[in-house]
């Protein structure tokens, strides 16, 4: 990595695009009647516009989410430069900021990318699974969050902001039909009781069925996925809000299988073939619930306090057939078992989570001066059991042999921060935040090393405790090189608490007999960021980049095992890149947009020394078109965006590598003048790309989960 030399060549990128931008604003004159619309953020807990928030942030709107098709936070992936990641499934979500990811596949661990519904933080992917519906925005802060958010969020945060209810009635039903049994359904519905009450009711439901045909059991892949979310908005004056929320949601699916294409039964040795096999039925299921209570009181006109408590909970479970083939007999002879059949199964029959978070944050101004300042609090209580069965499929003999690991965990953080901003004067603002952070973990857990392919067995319950406080702070620097136009450069360090691993460990005597659990480090992150926000010809350009160069020590790595996922500590890790941004409209009805990342990342010590991080591509890009077509009767809504990506490994060890890609998609809506429905049609990987969303490997061969087909859908939507 020469990181030196690339981050200079970024910044010399950022200033080559200012001089074009000054150049172009200079020879323009005529003044247009069309702009772009102005996008309002919070990310800095005041509602302001993008354009004037010195930090590298990308928002997504509830418009831009229906013309990309998407229903969780991977689909909106090509808008926003510096995130990548897949879903894998229900739960097995991977998201990845500026080369940075982690998921929460075990449960003595936390995620590098926060996720936030409404600011409140969400402490598990699978409770985010059900949001993505009804929604105002979603807003992708990059780089360490500290000080803007209630919880910690290293590589950056992810906050889903949702519709609130509004103060007219409305209703609205839809319905989607398309091709690998796509249905989907919503009712949404707003109902104004009087002028300080309103309500509102969101129901969105999704069918699929398609992909390939598992041949064993006779189904095809399928996802069936459930959610409702109800809010309640009180305004008993112009200076206080109370908003209650409360959602549930529920889903089953079988697409957290893999297959292995090398010993496939059916279509051996095709990498994305049609039909496959397998000996364990997959399936993973999830419910979900919460409730959300917002309470807002300006105490006067530059002092409001804020109050967000949230509660949530899941039950999930999670089976699948590692070795992912149905060649009973190869897995046999490969683990030595010598009854002719054997597959191994993994299983966690119920995976149980509850969590509650609190976070008191009092705001002020001055003529000269936005600050805030907060306290959070954030507990979680997970239950966890994971097995790993031996299961004869040739003498009717059934489970062999089984590792059974049982986990129970306690999760106490309290966080105290403020963000302060001084407009020295019209052009020169400086921002400094800080953070202090304290995170203890509890953990028990019992294994019996059936098998032997999960560590040890324990004599009873083993259990440990640890606790890391961390002080973080944030430095900013921005500068109005004209009215329309802002550099910034940024420092802040971010922290991500340490954890445990679901297996024990052998540390006192070497007699095979698990005595300690086995824990891992707290990682930290120094963070470097140069960036500058443009508009121009009128409000009909906007280009946005950032440079940034971050410096991770303790870095977590999770690799995939066996017997489940395993945290480690890797050392050192730089990652440093350019991010660009551009919406252009032309012409009135018309919008051209684009974005562009160049990422370079590297283990600098470590046993991985020399690799790049996993979902890390070193080139991505999209570029989309929106036109508004005015018809007599109406108008015709056209859109479409491609969006490509450089090759990426899986892990840490570089060992699985996914090729590169591009993705086509579009859609089409035709809404009449009356505006009382309307109808589009949309599809998304429009040249039928093969590729995959996760490769494995347990030493027989890369297994594949595999990325979705071309899709088609009509979709009809009524308004009331």
């Amino acid at each position: 990595m020469h990181t030196r030399k690339r981050l200079v060549h970024d910044i010399a990128a950022i200033g080559a695009a200012l001089a074009l931008i000054s150049a172009a604003q200079s020879a323009h004159s005529a003044d247009s009647d069309f702009a772009i619309e102005e996008v309002l953020v919070t990310a800095q807990k005041r509602s302001e516009s993008i354009q004037d928030v010195p930090v590298a942030i990308s928002s997504f709107s509830a418009e831009m989410a229906a013309n990309v098709g998407a229903d969780n936070i991977v689909e909106i992936i090509p808008m926003i430069p510096g995130l990548t990641g897949t879903t894998a499934g229900l739960a097995t979500n991977t998201w990845a900021i500026r080369g940075i990811s982690s998921n929460d596949f075990t449960a003595g661990g936390e995620a590098s990318v926060g996720v936030f519904i409404d600011d409140a933080y969400i402490g598990r992917n699978v409770l985010a699974t059900g949001a993505f519906f009804d929604i105002d925005r979603v807003e992708v802060v990059k780089g360490p969050q500290g000080t803007l958010f209630g919880r910690n969020a290293a590589a950056g945060a992810i906050n889903i902001v949702t519709k609130k209810p509004q103060d007219e009635n409305s209703l609205r039903l839809g319905v989607g039909m398309g091709n690998e049994g796509q249905q989907d359904y919503s009712v949404i519905g707003n109902l104004a009781v009087n002028d300080d009450f309103a309500l509102r009711m969101s129901y969105h439901g999704t069918r699929f069925e398609g992909l390939w045909e598992e041949m064993t059991f006779g189904e095809e892949a399928f996802s069936d996925q459930d959610a409702l979310r109800v809010s309640a908005l009180w305004s008993p004056s112009d200076s206080f809000t109370a908003q209650l929320t409360l959602n549930y949601g529920d889903a089953e699916g079988n697409m957290n299988g893999a297959y292995n294409p090398l010993f496939q039964t059916v279509e051996p040795g095709v990498e994305f073939p049609d039909q496959i096999a397998r000996s364990t039925r997959d399936l993973e299921t999830s419910e979900t619930d919460g409730a959300s209570l917002r309470l807002s009181w300006d105490v006067n006109e530059n002092l409001t306090l804020t109050s967000i408590t949230d509660a949530r909970s899941y039950d999930y479970s999670y089976k699948s057939d590692v070795d992912a083939t149905s060649d009973d007999a190869f897995i046999d002879a490969a683990f030595a078992v010598g009854t002719g059949g054997s597959t191994i199964e993994f299983n966690q029959p119920d995976v149980g989570q509850s969590s509650f978070a609190q976070e008191f944050r009092l705001n002020g101004s001055t003529d000269s001066i936005n600050w805030f300042v907060g306290l959070s609090y954030f507990s979680e209580d997970v239950d966890e059991r994971t097995q790993l069965n031996l299961i004869d499929t040739a003498l009717g003999l059934g489970l062999l042999a089984m590792d059974d690991t049982a986990t129970k965990g306690k999760t106490k953080a309290v966080g105290v921060y403020g963000d302060m901003t001084w407009a020295v004067n019209d052009a020169l603002s400086v921002t400094a935040g800080i953070r202090w952070s304290e995170d203890k973990k509890d953990w028990c857990t019992t294994s019996t090393a059936g098998i032997g392919l999960v560590a040890v067995s324990t004599d009873g319950q083993v259990c440990g405790d640890a606790k890391w406080s961390e002080v973080t702070p944030r430095f900013v620097v921005d500068y109005a090189l004209t009215e329309d136009m802002m550099a910034y450069a940024s420092y802040s360090k971010g922290y991500k608490g340490g954890g445990f691993n679901s297996a024990a460990g052998d540390f006192v005597g070497g007699d095979f007999i698990g005595d300690a659990v086995v824990g891992f480090e707290p990682e930290t992150i120094d963070a470097y960021e140069l960036g500058l926000k443009s508009t121009a010809l009128d409000g009909r350009l906007q280009f946005n980049a950032a440079a940034y160069l971050n410096d991770y020590q303790n870095l977590q790595v999770q690799t995939a095992t066996l017997a489940g996922i395993l945290v480690t500590n890797a050392a050192e890790a730089e990652t440093q890149g350019l991010e660009l941004e551009v919406n252009y409209m032309p012409a009135a009805g018309l919008t051209l947009m684009g974005n562009y990342s160049s990422l370079d990342t590297e283990f600098t010590k470590g046993d991985n020394a020399g690799n790049v991080l996993a979902y890390a591509p070193e080139n991505t890009f999209s570029v989309g078109a929106s036109y508004v077509t005015e018809l007599s009767s109406g108008t015709l809504d056209w859109f479409t965006m491609y969006s490509w990506q450089d090759e990426f490994f899986f892990d840490a060890t570089n060992m699985l590598v996914e090729d590169s890609r591009g993705l086509l998609g579009a859609k089409v809506t035709y809404r009449p003048a009356s505006e009382g429905w309307d109808l589009a049609l949309g599809g998304e990987n429009l040249t039928d790309e093969d590729y995959a969303v996760a490769r494995t490997d347990i030493g027989l061969g890369e297994s594949i989960n595999r990325g979705m087909p071309r899709l088609w859908k009509v979709e009809f939507n009524a308004y009331f």
